[in-house]
């Protein structure tokens, strides 16, 4: 029964990794969306506390974005899809607010940022559902408030264990991009987001108790190589198919994925 365990354990987490890599090039999320629920639930089936299934499944998912979003980024900056402008701009501010989120997040209950990730998801899914045209006088706004909006999607990120997808390409998206140079400029951003937060989750969880094996800090190992597997074969492969999709399927593809998401996590909360 053990070894059944075991091999079931391993495909799952190889198929969350290509999901997760799928999801980074496909919609420039990053994967955390898909990570941080199925290593919770992996964490919580393996009778770990709640509080420190939340913190390793979202220390564990940052560092995961590292390779997938470093990978996405590249692949569709070959398809000329990242405006790396507006990356020049914002890295100062987006590793910032990354340190500031990831710090915060380690002195907040698990079941507190349980609720944070679905409650987050579902409205950024409805918004973007219904997000309306470009407005010229929404960009000029958001342009004004750029770097506490950068700052913003640091923090916010690195708290959710989250790529900033599901922040910056509704953002970038109000602001005139295309869906694909959205997501594009997305992975890019997600990158920047996961290497200082990984950092902070690994140092503030040594010393911790009752982690699972093989773990550094709120990083578990096993789960980080799996799913980096998964997403090394999957990233390449989706940005060649979501460049040769329409911008409408992509764009609603992305809100039921969040809005599925967040449902489900809402489901499962317990205070």
């Amino acid at each position: 029964m053990f070894e059944i365990n075991l091999f079931f354990i391993i495909t799952i987490l190889l198929f969350t990794g290509f999901i997760s890599g799928m999801l980074a090039g496909f919609l420039g999320l990053g994967g955390g969306i898909v990570v941080v629920p199925v290593i919770y639930h992996l964490f919580n089936f393996l009778d770990f506390s709640q509080n420190i299934s939340m913190h390793m499944a979202i220390g564990t998912s940052l560092a995961t974005i590292i390779p997938a979003s470093l990978n996405s980024a590249i692949s569709h900056n070959k398809m000329n899809s990242v405006d790396l402008s507006l990356l020049n701009k914002w890295w100062i501010t987006i590793l910032l607010g990354s340190l500031f989120g990831a710090t915060l997040a380690n002195f907040v209950d698990g079941s507190i940022l349980l609720f944070l990730f679905a409650i987050f998801s579902f409205f950024v899914a409805i918004y973007m559902f219904y997000t309306k045209n470009y407005s010229t006088k929404t960009h000029n706004y958001l342009k004004s408030i750029q770097i506490f909006i950068s700052f913003l999607i640091g923090s916010l990120s690195s708290i959710l264990g989250i790529g900033g997808g599901t922040l910056s390409v509704p953002l970038l998206i109000s602001c005139g991009r295309t869906i694909k140079r959205a997501v594009g400029t997305s992975s890019g951003i997600g990158f920047l987001i996961s290497v200082p937060a990984t950092l902070v989750f690994l140092i503030i969880g040594f010393g911790v108790e009752n982690r699972p094996i093989y773990s550094l800090g709120y990083i578990s190992i096993i789960p980080f190589i799996l799913i980096s597997i998964g997403t090394l074969i999957s990233v390449p492969l989706s940005v060649k198919i979501m460049h040769n999709l329409n911008e409408i399927i992509i764009k609603r593809f992305f809100c039921i994925l969040l809005l599925l998401s967040s449902l489900k996590m809402l489901n499962d909360l317990s205070f």
